[in-house]
């Protein structure tokens, strides 16, 4: 009986991982990259999920879905590259303000995107958008985003819904937005 990728990927076959690759890596990186709205991070968390997957090879022959097993690991990553952000953005935010106290610089808001529709989806909840970019970017059906976020495929669907709706609300209408 032939192996799955799965089990083919646990043994350490070096050409599952290509092979894996080869299928998937588009689809992770147009999905993190919606997901992020930055090409470094979109980057940087793809390298980061195929790192895990060959760290945690072990794991892989009992998962039964391989395509949603490895679009959760990109969304775990995602959110723990936000975290590792936030916790970054507070101590350079303390340290700014420590500097403006003592009169040393101003500071200026951040420009906004020029594109209208990456503005928009970047102004989605994150939830939408992490939906849209399952959904658009990386391919997947509701069943499978549904089971990629943990959630009814009815939720999925309607998150998907409501960011379309949203986005071209914002695109059409953007003084209504506001």
């Amino acid at each position: 009986m032939a192996k799955t990728l799965a089990e083919q990927l646990a043994a350490g076959d070096p050409e599952a991982f290509a092979a894996l690759y080869d299928r998937l890596a588009v689809r992770l990186f147009n999905t993190a990259r919606t997901m992020t709205d930055s090409l470094p991070d979109a980057e940087d968390t793809v390298h980061d999920v195929f790192v895990e997957l060959a760290r945690s090879r072990d794991r892989l022959a009992r998962i039964t879905d391989l395509d949603a097993y490895i679009f959760t690991m990109l969304r775990h990553a995602i959110s723990r590259r936000r975290r590792r952000r936030d916790v970054d953005r507070r101590a350079i935010d303390t340290v700014a303000r420590q500097r403006v106290e003592a009169g040393r610089f101003a500071t200026q808001p951040a420009e906004l995107p020029d594109d209208a529709l990456t503005a928009a989806v970047a102004g989605l909840p994150p939830a939408q958008r992490e939906v849209l970019a399952l959904k658009v970017d990386g391919g997947l059906t509701f069943a499978e985003i549904a089971a990629v976020i943990g959630t009814s495929i009815n939720t999925a669907a309607s998150r998907y819904r409501y960011a379309i709706e949203t986005i071209r609300a914002t695109i059409t209408h953007p003084e209504a937005i506001r």
